[in-house]
């Protein structure tokens, strides 16, 4: 994402205030605009990577001058707004944009059943100290207060501990709480701490990470944040953030990125619950395979090298300082595995969450975010696949897109004219992937999108006067308006285009023509589940979905919303070694299968480019 212009001598240091909230970040020779800010924790989208193609990074330069990236006066597209993944300072700046909001990802279950295996657990003993008479090691004090209480755990020998135990037993009397984690010390406090257990659950997701603070002791989910995944800035897809990460200095920038985001939602948990971060003692992720690597500062590129593999698979539990996490520093981060190429921990936990592996009757859980991962099966045989679907459900390299946030269309009904819900209150600023669906679905039904995908402009003639002159020719290409510029929230129509419908069109037939393969793999009986889970999956409308052909065969009475099924099985892991060590078996269980390496893999999905016809 660094370009090469430069705006004044390479010692230029310039500020870049923004005028909203004050804050001001330095922006160093030959860094545009837009990596300043991403360095400086604040997210402005950038789908494109930063190569100026998208135009989502607008902003205001409201004082200062800018340059272009050759050096020259940078021209305004409109009154004092410019892209800013393509200017430079030549002064110091004041800025201003809108903030993008993070999307909701769906619900997580606030308790969670005990199985009597908890993996963090505080033991509070009051040891019988050394005396003159009776003398022994705080050490050795420590291990025969553990072996009364009927703890098996080792013997703290680590300097770190032993340091924590010299203060905890000072001045010689009174109880100790000693804090482990798979059946291992990881901490010693001085008095009884037990009454302060936590841990927080993380689903890093392409575009949204999701932060659970989780009490142990009560087994619930207590506090949440969300926040848009920074990376964003790097480009809306992982194989744009691959490709990113293999320039100089992009994978350090990916890593501090995200480490950064976690440790913003770690402290905004904190703030929430009113409690310490060092009294967090675990740290269970998951993310996807691109995530994940980004995240551990692993160069992703054999990712998209054929055979596609992943650096990784497992990962043994390590210490916060590896990922620069701020909670207690004696805690564990535990990674949960990928499974194979694209399909990743996230995919791991979701399938935990929806039992997938231990039941068994048939099921399909269909994971519809940023990316569309697909796992089919029972406890005896799992399949799973990974469509290319894109971020067009994130409202990206659409149009008019947006996020599931305030002002995004998220509901649109079409009779004698155009009826639309935005989410939150104000007007709307533009259309979310649930609303995709929803016009697209409902274009169809009246005709004025055919099953090819195409805009049917001679319908025009017969469409109520209302809609007729929304459907229109623009840029030598045919769109639909849907909300006119004097009635949204930044005076800009709010269209869909025929680029759009295409976008669409190839997300639909990316996640179709997967679930095709996969019911080929077994054979479920009609009124198998259908779990649909992620930050879209979650709001879509089920009869929308099905009327595109997103899901093929399957009727609605089967499909079955499951919210932040990642985050879900997140938070089971982190309460549980047996819940953790079913992620690992459900890694390695799992058959992966290659769509792109199946036989008539393209014509199937060609084909399914196409929507379901449509009786008028």
């Amino acid at each position: 994402m660094h370009n090469k212009g430069l705006t004044a001598d390479a010692s230029s240091v310039f500020q870049i205030k923004i005028d909203s909230t004050g804050q001001s970040f330095p922006c160093f020779a030959g860094q545009t605009v837009l990596q300043a800010l991403t360095d400086g924790g604040v997210f402005m989208e950038a789908n494109c990577g930063g190569r100026g193609t998208c135009g989502k990074c607008r902003l205001q330069v409201l004082q200062g001058k800018v340059a272009d990236p050759q050096g020259l006066s940078a021209v305004a597209r409109q009154e004092g707004v410019y892209l800013a993944c393509q200017i430079y300072p030549s002064e110091n700046l004041t800025v201003a944009f809108q903030e993008k909001e993070a999307s909701a990802k769906g619900s997580v279950s606030v308790n969670f059943e005990d199985d009597g295996n908890p993996l963090l657990k505080k033991v509070v003993v009051t040891p019988e100290y050394p005396t003159v008479e009776n003398h022994y090691s705080l050490q050795e004090m420590i291990g025969h207060a553990l072996k009364m209480s009927g703890f098996p755990a080792h013997i703290p020998d680590s300097p770190h501990l032993i340091r924590q135990l010299a203060a905890a037993a000072s001045p010689g009397s009174g109880p100790i709480t000693i804090v482990l984690a798979c059946g291992e010390i990881i901490a010693l406090e001085p008095g009884d701490s037990s009454g302060s257990l936590y841990g927080v659950a993380f689903d890093i997701g392409t575009t949204t990470v999701v932060g659970m603070l989780v009490d142990v002791r009560y087994r619930s989910v207590i506090a949440t944040h969300s926040r848009t995944n920074p990376q964003a800035a790097f480009g809306a897809d992982v194989i744009s953030r691959i490709d990113a990460a293999s320039r100089a200095d992009g994978l350090e920038a990916q890593a501090g990125a995200v480490r950064q985001c976690l440790n913003q939602i770690v402290r905004s948990l904190c703030i929430s619950a009113d409690i310490s971060a060092r009294h967090i003692y675990a740290a269970a992720i998951a993310g996807n395979s691109t995530m994940e690597h980004l995240l551990l500062k692993v160069a992703p590129v054999s990712l998209t090298l054929k055979p596609y593999a992943a650096a990784f698979r497992h990962m043994a539990p390590f210490p916060p300082a590896e990922i620069d996490l701020e909670i207690n520093p004696g805690g564990k981060i535990l990674l949960l595995p990928n499974i194979a190429s694209f399909i990743g921990a996230d995919t791991t936990a979701a399938v935990l969450a929806t039992d997938q592996d231990i039941l068994n009757s048939h099921t399909l859980m269909v994971d519809l975010g940023t990316n569309g991962e697909m796992v089919l099966g029972n406890r005896h045989k799992l399949f799973a696949c990974s469509a290319a679907a894109g971020p067009a459900f994130e409202g990206a390299h659409i149009k008019s897109g947006m996020r599931a946030s305030a002002g995004a269309i998220e509901d649109v009904t079409i009779s004698d004219d155009v009826y639309i819900r935005v989410i939150g209150p104000g007007k709307a600023a533009g259309i979310c992937g649930s609303g995709l669906v929803k016009a697209a679905s409902c274009l169809l039904k009246k005709g004025i999108l055919s099953a090819s995908g195409r805009f049917d402009q001679n319908l025009a003639r017969t469409l109520s006067p209302r809609l007729a002159e929304r459907l229109r020719r623009q840029d030598n290409q045919w769109e639909f308006v849907l909300v006119p510029g004097k009635d949204s929230a930044n005076g800009v129509d709010i269209v869909l285009t025929q680029a759009d419908v295409r976008q669409l069109q190839l997300v639909k037939s990316a996640i179709c023509t997967g679930v095709e393969f996969l019911l080929e793999k077994v054979c479920p009986s009609k009124d198998m589940p259908v779990y649909l889970a992620g930050a879209f999956g979650n709001y879509i409308d089920i009869e929308s979905a099905l009327g595109i052909g997103l899901l093929p065969g399957l009727r609605p009475e089967q499909v079955r919303p499951v919210g932040n099924a990642a985050g879900i099985g997140a938070v089971r892991a982190l309460l549980s070694r047996e819940q953790l060590a079913r992620c690992g078996h459900i890694s390695e269980k799992i058959e992966y299968v290659e769509l792109a390496a199946q036989p008539q893999f393209q014509s199937r999905f060609l084909a399914n480019l196409s929507f379901p016809e449509v009786s008028l």
